[in-house]
């Protein structure tokens, strides 16, 4: 697609669905979604890369990756233009079609974009993932449905999740699940683009309690990544308001110690 089809379509997409919002992605030299400067979005897409090359190496093509709630595709389109096969989950019509946009002028055919609410997350609808993304979805969700969402999403992962999240610094409410009990705060949404598509509120979890749903839904271990860095994260740690970060879940079998027998329930 030459320059100045890419320009007329990117701007009848503009009149109907309004501008992108945060995924500034190049189409063409010279030519991106938004502005020819950094969105933001580049840094934390930085991350979220090295981690998956870090975890799973750096041949990308073995690779089948989900992306949930993807708004306008750019993670998910990295991973593709690296070789990764990838679906992209969207509940929204307007980010849908800028993604599709997207990866019809970078001629990508290894990656699909499905309109539905992650909630309906299965793998009885869409099989299993190595690598799976939650990416600022993940605290747009209520209780109880953001447990079971925690659920489905080890239910899909095979090897690796990616949950950047907000996290709350305060127990100020407790959710029982399962015969187990969580501590964090209700949110307010505020429905806009990047918000949640009907519930008025949303849970954010403790860290501690983040931890406890990853382990108890299947994860063998959790890790949280400061590098590479997202400097807006470390501003607001060193303002003593760390609700944001990016946690790394894997699953693998349990190892058995051998030697001692003394640890009961490992």
């Amino acid at each position: 697609m030459d320059i100045q089809s890419i320009a007329e379509r990117k701007r009848a997409i503009i009149e109907q669905f309004g501008a992108w919002t945060n995924h500034n992605i190049r189409l063409a030299p010279d030519c991106y979604t938004m502005e020819p400067s950094p969105s933001g979005a580049e840094v934390k897409l930085n991350r979220f890369l090295q981690v998956v090359a870090d975890f799973c190496g750096k041949d990308f093509s073995t690779l089948r990756v989900l992306d949930l709630a993807c708004l306008e595709g750019l993670y998910g389109l990295e991973l593709a233009m690296q070789g990764a096969t990838v679906l992209g989950i969207e509940g929204r019509d307007s980010n849908l079609a800028k993604a599709q946009f997207a990866r019809e002028v970078l001629e990508l055919e290894n990656i699909e974009f499905v309109c539905d609410d992650v909630r309906n997350l299965s793998p009885q609808k869409y099989g299993t993932f190595d690598v799976v993304l939650c990416i600022g979805i993940f605290y747009h969700l209520d209780a109880p449905d953001v447990f079971r969402f925690a659920e489905n999403i080890a239910e899909v992962c095979t090897r690796l999740a990616i949950l950047d999240t907000h996290v709350s610094s305060t127990a100020e409410k407790t959710y029982l699940y399962q015969g187990r009990e969580y501590a964090g705060k209700s949110y307010t949404e505020d429905h806009t683009a990047w918000g949640s598509i009907d519930n008025e509120e949303s849970t954010w979890l403790t860290r501690a309690s983040l931890y406890d749903l990853l382990g108890e839904v299947g994860f063998s271990s959790v890790y949280e990544c400061h590098v590479p860095v997202v400097p807006k994260y470390d501003r607001l740690r060193a303002l003593g308001h760390a609700d944001r970060s990016t946690f790394i879940a894997l699953k693998s079998d349990a190892i058995e110690l051998k030697t001692t027998d003394l640890l009961e329930n490992p």
